[in-house]
């Protein structure tokens, strides 16, 4: 029996740090998984798009789950990312992701391919992993239609959840829950929780940004929940400037400020790194939200 029945809300993305010598840096990973715990959201998803896996070997990859399911030790449910170069590769992940006790597999299609091997390989993932699966449908790797999406969830009950990430992502939200709704149990926005009201007025019911303000982004959903829509989204619009200058740097950055990483090192660090000003800017704009934090303050720079 799966441990956890409905996986729903705020799923903190790890990102994937690294040590000096660009091997991943396991103990800041697991400390990620904790903060995720300790912090108050409602699962965990690694490695996706936040995590870089596209930049992940297959044995570290499978190595590092291990690790942050022994952190977590069942607090939250853990969602594997088994995305990568062919269908193969999936599967040997999701093969691996069954080994290790995982909750669910999440996976798009690979990078050039098109909707039809996309089809086929949530097909062939089903027979990979007994668990409920997650189809990310991400509009640069092979995007599927709500039709689609319809007609997979119909031949695979597995298939549960949905990440819809087809932008504009409300509008592609709604299409999945009219015409795929009844057959699988939550449909999560992504964009960082740039949307996330408009996402839920059509049709989610959960969200997957990167962790670093997923205690807020928790507390948002949390009251849209409990019907205090203008609380909701009167949070959110003060977050929203932090998460609209969201990269890599900056999810490392937060991170390290509330005492989660020790490292910022990047195996490609992106064209853009945070300078001094850039810092300066979020200090200020973390005084918005500083109050709504209840564990990890915030740090100096």
């Amino acid at each position: 029996m799966a441990r956890f029945d409905w996986l729903k809300g705020v799923f903190g993305l790890l990102p994937t740090p690294y040590m000096l010598d660009l091997s991943i840096h396991t103990a800041d990973l697991k400390a990620a998984a904790n903060f995720c715990c300790e912090s108050g959201q409602h699962g965990i998803v690694w490695p996706v798009m936040v995590g870089e896996f596209y930049f992940l070997g297959e044995e570290e990859r499978i190595r590092n789950l291990d690790a942050v399911l022994e952190e977590v030790n069942g607090r939250l449910p853990v969602v594997f990312g088994c995305s990568g170069v062919s269908v193969p590769q999936v599967l040997l992940f999701a093969k691996a992701a069954q080994q290790a006790g995982a909750d669910s597999v999440i996976a798009m299609a690979p990078a050039r391919t098109n909707a039809a091997v996309a089809m086929d390989m949530f097909r062939r993932l089903g027979d990979a992993f007994d668990g409920e699966l997650m189809v990310q449908n991400a509009d640069s790797y092979a995007p599927l239609t709500g039709a689609q999406i319809a007609q997979l969830a119909e031949e695979i009950p597995q298939i549960q959840y949905i990440k819809e990430e087809r932008q504009p992502g409300p509008k592609h939200i709604a299409e999945v829950q009219q015409l795929a709704g009844d057959k699988i149990k939550t449909i999560f926005g992504g964009a960082a929780g740039k949307v996330l009201p408009a996402e839920f007025t059509r049709g989610a019911n959960g969200c997957m940004p990167a962790c670093e303000f997923g205690d807020l982004l928790t507390k948002i959903v949390e009251r849209w929940w409990a019907g205090d829509e203008s609380g909701a989204r009167e949070l959110h619009t003060r977050l929203l400037p932090l998460i609209n200058l969201e990269n890599h740097a900056f999810i490392r950055y937060i991170l390290k400020r509330r005492g989660v990483l020790t490292s910022m090192v990047e195996r490609a660090p992106a064209a853009h790194t945070l300078d001094e000003a850039d810092k300066r800017e979020i200090s200020i704009l973390l005084k918005n939200v500083e109050n709504d934090i209840s564990v990890f303050p915030f740090g100096p720079e």
